[in-house]
């Protein structure tokens, strides 16, 4: 049930950034192109952090009135709240990996190779096996969410060493410390909502359908507000790229 609420922003945000970026990869698969390709590459991975990492913090820091307000009616109680949001919180923490892999797959697909990224499947389905085995005794459920989200990285990481060396380099050290700084980001937004949280449910409390309904749209404000603040100091240029395909989407849909 939890994975619909992930899954849902996923399908979206995977649609506003991976399919125009698809002609994108293949127009530049050529090596007199390979420069242009490596910022489309950088411009994949920074909007997905840009889009991804907000519902990270979102659905770490308030996993648990996230539930309450979506599920908690009739038999699905307190008891069973408490089950289903650490899933949350699993599968929130990898929502940037798992749509970040898919951005660099498709790179390889414009290069011609679907080999590489068929090999490396074949890998991680071991893999997650193992890491099943292994998280699902520490974490119960949870570990087998992060069991995927380990896989995701571990296929990042290794896509991106493979082009690195494919593509004659890549800026993989500037990436990393934007990247970083947009994780530090996110931990400031979640760590502002959750504090929001705890506040409202202290002073003001949510014993009724509204009041939860008034303390999550505060609560995600924050973080949305937060996290925008911040990564706006950072001066990234996805950050103006990703407010004009937002204009331009809200744009269609009105009439």
């Amino acid at each position: 049930m939890e994975i619909f609420l992930v899954i849902t922003p996923l399908g979206i945000i995977s649609n506003m950034i991976l399919v125009p970026f698809l002609p994108e990869f293949s127009r530049l698969a050529a090596p007199e192109n390979w420069q242009d390709l490596k910022l489309r590459i950088r411009q994949g991975l920074m909007l997905t952090a840009l889009t991804m990492l907000p519902m990270t913090a979102i659905f770490v820091s308030l996993a648990h009135p996230i539930i309450r307000l979506v599920y908690e009616r009739g038999t699905f109680n307190a008891q069973v709240t408490q089950i289903v949001v650490p899933l949350l919180m699993a599968y929130g923490f990898g929502m940037f990996f798992y749509l970040g892999r898919d951005v660099l797959v498709r790179v390889f697909y414009a290069l011609g190779d679907g080999e590489t990224p068929f090999r490396v499947s074949i890998f991680n389905i071991f893999l997650n096996a193992g890491l099943d085995y292994l998280l699902v005794q520490s974490f119960q459920a949870p570990g087998l969410v992060l069991a995927t989200v380990v896989v995701n990285i571990t296929s990042m990481a290794a896509f991106l060493w493979i082009l690195n060396r494919r593509l004659n380099g890549l800026p993989l050290v500037e990436w990393g410390v934007t990247l970083l700084q947009l994780f530090t980001i996110t931990i400031v937004s979640g760590v502002a909502s959750w504090g929001a949280n705890w506040g409202w449910e202290k002073f003001i409390g949510s014993n009724n359908f509204l009041l939860q309904v008034l303390q999550l749209s505060l609560t995600v404000g924050i973080a949305l507000i937060v996290f925008v603040g911040l990564a706006m100091q950072l001066k990234l240029p996805e950050v103006d790229m990703l407010a004009t395909r937002i204009r331009q989407k809200l744009g269609k849909r009105s009439p």
